[in-house]
């Protein structure tokens, strides 16, 4: 780093400032100026093809702030009255101070920008991820000198729209120390950064190349994903068509529909659309579904309308708490659309929107999105035919209690059993040992624990296939995750979705999961057939086939779980900033193992483990203490004295409760020792290592008075 000190002259209190910007991503630059009581004139100069100010204008309403959309020789004017002791301009692209504002040499002028610049690319975050560069950053300059600099890593499963979002951040805190008159650096990359992947390109292309790898049209897709802008897009030679190519299954299906076999056949286009609300079908045939072509591309020439751009700040927290959600910048605007559609019910555009996200996430074919997981947990199993006593459901004892509850509202009767100490997810040896002695068993539940993958899966899918029964996964903290499995041809091992191998997998998305709506869920899978057979149970079971007047009759007793619109829509707006939550909680993850390690009071605290070759999100990082020390007295003394903390116990064993008891449910004793020395420590996405840091303390702290007290390992309350 090159330090470079700025001073400063008139109080903070009282600097006058202009910030110019060219789109809503500059909103991240909003809070370090009210943080620091300035007087703001903001300016916006949006571009005709660009997705305008509105969020940016909004918001400096909010903060009190002055908001003019202007020409610029107009807005000049307006700046001149205004005598500003600083002018800021955040541009999307274009890095030029612009001419109109040049003018008063008293006045300082910086800009303040992010990405790279390369011939041809749409946006700045495009040459990042196009060039394979593990840095980006952004740039504060003044009259062409670059005064400081700060650089974010780019991820694997880096977009443009995430990047964007970094970027954000990163001006923010550059904009934040020039507004304190702090000593600022040029932060530089290493050298092999300067060349990337494709350092020869000189001119960035505009389309897909079929000629390309894999890996070049997955950095080139990821650089063009960047709402509400076009997607990326790819030509079929034969019929000269153009398609939109939004993630890599859309290119496979791409490839392999079109190229190989032509294209889906075209629909005949109605007065209303086949695939809508159940109440509306005028034509009679109820279940309409276009689940099987989730992954098909757009073409170009039928464009839909576009969503936007992310880049809100994401606000402060006041606790360190245990998880919170990263709703994303666009949930707004996405809410709004739907609020001024009129259309907020269930079946709506935001909807199949955030059912297709979902079910790329999860590696599935077919996604229905309901009111929560426990509805996803009752429509799986109701669409697997559980519905009497008899029908016997091996469900995991360490967990939440949704997945058993789901079987009894089902009809069906759960058997909890236990889970291995490593990963928390139910074991093989249980598993088994639960079919030999219960020949009613028709299914299994399984549930990977804390965002990490379960150790015995594969022998667990591998048994199931042998007995013929199905295998339901309760990824509810857990779908992001990825976990290494035999390839079928040739044995080696690969890595799929969890979720993705299961006869039907559920998913929750509560506010403080991977993605957060509120409350809310999904049933998925690759048949589409059965998750069709779930949307129908948890859409009250309708008559199919009778028409449109006899829409109020039933065939069986449903449900009514189908999630509304908005929800969905805040839903499609945290399933964007997915890569950047995963990103955060492994960041988490190993902070805690880097601070615990230092503490010799926490010496022989186990942390959770994950298997080799998963990829594991650690929705939640636990830890089992040492000893048969009790949880609950360890966590609530920690709460005690550290308000600002939170913690959280492992699950009451399944198998303990009263309401599963039966003479098939056997004991649990590696869920009884989790639920006694478990505690979960904060987790949330906007925890930063410090924080991490003083939770390691705090949990020290109280480990310690509690070891002292003589009555360490007493027993857990009722």
């Amino acid at each position: 780093s090159i330090p470079l000190r700025v001073e400063r002259t008139p109080s903070i209190a009282a600097m006058k400032v202009v910030l110019i910007v060219q789109d809503d991503s500059a909103a991240a630059c909003l809070a370090p100026l009210a943080a620091r009581a300035c007087q703001v004139l903001a300016i916006g100069l949006a571009k005709g093809d660009g997705p305008g100010c509105s969020i940016f204008a909004r918001r400096c309403v909010e903060l009190g702030f002055s908001f003019l959309a202007s020409s610029e020789e107009a807005a000049a004017r307006v700046v001149e009255g205004f005598k500003p002791d600083l002018t800021v301009y955040v541009p999307d692209k274009e890095h030029a101070f612009p001419e109109a504002f040049a003018a008063g040499d008293s006045i300082e002028k910086y800009v303040l920008s992010a990405g790279a610049e390369l011939a041809g690319s749409p946006w700045p975050e495009f040459a990042p991820i196009w060039l394979g560069h593990k840095f980006s950053g952004a740039r504060l300059s003044k009259a062409g000198t670059l005064v400081a600099s700060s650089l974010v890593p780019v991820g694997v499963a880096e977009t443009a729209a995430t990047l964007r979002m970094k970027h954000g951040d990163a001006k923010a805190a550059l904009l934040g120390a020039l507004l304190d008159g702090a000593e600022l650096s040029v932060e530089v990359a290493p050298k092999e950064e300067e060349e990337g992947l494709a350092g020869a390109a000189k001119e960035a292309p505009a389309a897909i190349s079929l000629e390309w790898v894999e890996e070049k049209v997955d950095r080139f897709v990821r650089a063009h994903n960047f709402p509400p802008h076009d997607a990326a897009k790819v030509t079929d030679p034969a019929s000269g068509e153009a398609y939109f190519i939004e993630c890599m299954e859309q290119f496979q299906e791409f490839r392999t529909r079109i190229l190989q076999e032509g294209g889906p056949k075209e629909a005949n286009q109605g007065a209303y659309a086949a695939d809508t609300h159940w109440y509306s079908n005028v034509g009679g045939t109820i279940v309409k579904m276009g689940d099987s072509d989730i992954h098909m591309p757009a073409r170009v020439s039928d464009k839909r309308r576009p969503a936007v751009i992310p880049g809100a700040a994401q606000g402060a927290r006041k606790k360190l708490r245990m998880n919170e959600p990263l709703i994303g910048p666009n949930a707004e605007r996405y809410c709004s659309s739907a609020l001024a559609s009129g259309w907020i019910g269930v079946e709506g555009p935001h909807v199949k929107q955030f059912e297709k996200q979902l079910a790329r996430i999860c590696g599935c074919s077919a996604a229905c999105a309901v009111h929560s997981g426990t509805a996803a947990c009752y429509g799986a199993m109701k669409a697997l035919g559980v519905e009497e006593p008899s029908h016997h459901v091996l469900v995991p004892s360490f967990t939440c209690a949704a997945c058993a509850d789901a079987v009894v509202h089902a009809g069906g009767t759960p058997i909890p059993i236990d889970c291995d100490m490593d990963t928390f997810g139910v074991s093989l040896e249980a598993v088994r040992k639960g079919l030999d002695e219960n020949k009613n068993v028709v299914g299994v539940v399984i549930a990977p624990c804390y965002g990490v993958p379960v150790r015995d899966y594969y022998g667990i899918y591998q048994l199931c296939k042998e007995r013929g029964l199905w295998l339901c996964e309760d990824a509810c903290e857990s779908y992001g995750a990825k976990q290494a499995v035999p390839d079928p041809v040739s044995g080696l091992p690969m890595k799929v979705a969890v979720g993705a191998l299961a006869t039907l997998c559920v998913i929750s998305v509560r506010s403080e999961k991977m993605i957060g709506v509120g409350e809310g869920g999904a049933i998925l899978g690759n048949d589409t057939t059965l998750v069709a057979r779930a949307k129908w149970w948890c859409s009250r079971a309708p008559c199919r086939g009778v028409g449109l007047w006899r829409v109020y009759e039933h065939d069986a007793v449903g449900q009514n779980f189908r999630l509304p619109e908005m929800l969905a829509a805040v839903g499609c707006a945290a399933a964007e900033m997915l890569p950047v939550m995963i990103e955060r909680k492994k960041n988490i993850h190993s902070w805690y193992e880097e601070f615990i390690a230092t503490h010799e009071e926490l010496k022989g605290l186990k942390l959770q483990k994950c298997s080799d070759g998963d990829e594991p999100v650690w929705w939640l990082t636990s830890a089992l203490l040492p000893n048969k020390m009790s949880g609950e007295k360890v966590g609530m003394q920690l709460m005690k004295d550290y308000p600002d903390i939170e913690i959280r116990p492992g699950f009451f064993p399944l198998g303990s409760m009263g309401i599963f008891k039966s003479k098939w449910a056997k004991a649990c004793p590696n869920a009884e020792a989790l639920y006694h020395g478990l505690v979960c420590l904060p987790s949330s996405h906007q925890l930063t290592k410090p924080d991490i840091e003083r939770v390691c303390s705090a949990l020290a702290d109280a480990f310690q008075k509690v070891a002292s007290s003589g009555d360490a390992t007493g027993s857990d309350s009722s």
